[in-house]
């Protein structure tokens, strides 16, 4: 017998994949992998360090706010007992290494997009479970790579921002796509207006076009959700050009006056990357991490505790 679909997606769906900010059904959330006995479990079986800890402010304009905290060693059920009531929100990265249940849901699912968008065939696929506070939010930045949003309980809300001058300085951009600085970017009440805004229910995934800044806002009840990064030719190639011209940047004083990426040019910039990575001269795609400033504390009502 086929397998049972996890993603009932329709023509426009598939149409939209990768190439515009939406948002479609799937299935995921209906895993019993995603209750709270099982997310205790989970947290108990993960090695501590898989699981990165956040806080944030209540203004999404004050983005110096956003904080990591240090490595908890909460029992997994009071962790989220903290989470459910606080202001807190948890990466769990990695986490499809740790779990293969979960790894074999994260595999089905890619293998399905395959069969249903021509040419989608990813180098590289990773996964983090996402356990966040009822008011939590991420500020304004950009990812390095695509990723889909995968929303399993609770409510959430995703601001997503044209790919432009105006929304994320190339500069600035550059700097994300390099690892040269964290994934923040300087952030503007006035950017809200030209805003796509995706209101995620369980059993909804949302994406957009490589590097579009973006924002998210929860809404109501414990939030979690699957965020899955991944890698294409295409994606790898956008990735080199782009630190290619923040080398240059930093160099010569001036930005590179061509972002195509096709054409001499561009695979000139991605051979040169190819070869400085190898090399180990240079450094690409990973972001630099925040350090350690508060501890989870059960005793404080946010959570937020300190070190």
């Amino acid at each position: 017998m086929p397998a049972p679909t996890l993603l009932p997606w329709t023509f426009r769906d598939i149409e939209a994949f990768g190439a515009a900010p939406h948002r479609a059904a799937h299935l995921l959330h209906e895993q019993p992998m995603f209750t709270d006995d099982a997310l205790a479990d989970l947290l108990d079986r993960l090695p501590r360090e898989a699981v990165h800890p956040y806080t944030m402010g209540t203004d999404a304009s004050t983005t110096g706010e956003w904080r990591r905290g240090e490595t908890t060693d909460l029992p997994g059920k009071e962790l989220l007992e903290v989470v459910g009531r606080g202001r807190l929100w948890l990466n769990l990265v990695g986490v499809s290494r740790y779990d293969a249940a979960l790894a074999g849901l994260v595999a089905d699912a890619y293998a399905e997009i395959g069969t249903l968008v021509p040419g989608f065939d990813p180098l590289e696929i990773k996964a983090t479970l996402l356990i966040s506070s009822p008011t939590a939010m991420v500020y304004y930045h950009a990812d390095n790579q695509p990723n889909l949003l995968w929303h399993l309980r609770g409510r959430k809300r995703a601001y997503v921002y044209p790919r432009a001058e105006r929304f994320a300085s190339r500069a600035d951009l550059e700097k994300v796509v390099a690892g040269a600085s964290t994934e923040g970017l300087p952030y503007d009440a006035g950017f809200d207006a030209h805003a796509e805004v995706l209101d995620l229910e369980p059993g909804q995934v949302a994406w957009w076009p490589q590097n579009c800044p973006h924002r998210v806002e929860n809404l109501d009840g414990m939030n979690v959700s699957l965020s899955t990064e991944h890698w294409t030719p295409a994606s790898v190639r956008r990735e080199r050009v782009w630190t290619a011209n923040h080398h240059l940047r930093e160099r010569l004083g001036r930005g590179a006056r061509s972002t195509r990426e096709d054409g001499v040019l561009a695979a000139g910039k991605v051979a040169a990357m190819r070869v400085g990575r190898k090399a180990g001269l240079l450094r690409t795609g990973e972001q630099q991490a925040l350090r350690p400033s508060f501890r989870i504390d059960p005793d404080v009502a946010s959570g937020v505790g300190r070190l």
